[in-house]
């Protein structure tokens, strides 16, 4: 057998070895249960901080709610599609489109996230 083909036969054995110990299903259920919980905290806060007209009108209380709204954004566009790629080890649509989009949206969630917990954390 030539050398490269064993290179290369090596190298997609190497590749092909998950980066963590937890299998891609165990990360599916881990990532859903999760999921599942963030969407029912994130919706009990958002509805007790709009119902109330003092926590809805306290200045501080603002970054809060723009928070919790970012985090329902990223749940319900970024982690089904991270979700799918767990479960069935494939991206929902492989055009470059789509994954481009979704790039563009978990970096930009992720960085208004983390300015928004700065901020308000001074602000506090």
């Amino acid at each position: 057998m030539p050398p490269s083909t064993t290179n290369s036969s090596i190298t997609a054995i190497e590749l092909s070895k998950p980066d963590i110990a937890i299998s891609y299903l165990g990360r599916f259920w881990l990532f859903l249960i999760q999921t599942t919980l963030s969407i029912m905290c994130c919706l009990f806060l958002l509805f007790h901080l709009l119902s109330h007209r003092t926590l809805r009108h306290a200045l501080h209380n603002h970054v809060i709610i723009v928070l919790l709204f970012m985090c329902l954004i990223w749940v319900m566009t970024v982690a089904p599609a991270t979700m799918h790629v767990y479960l069935f080890n494939i991206v929902w649509s492989q055009t470059p489109t789509f994954c481009m989009i979704w790039k563009f949206l978990d970096s930009c969630i992720y960085a208004s996230i983390a300015k928004l917990v700065a901020w308000a954390s001074i602000e506090r």
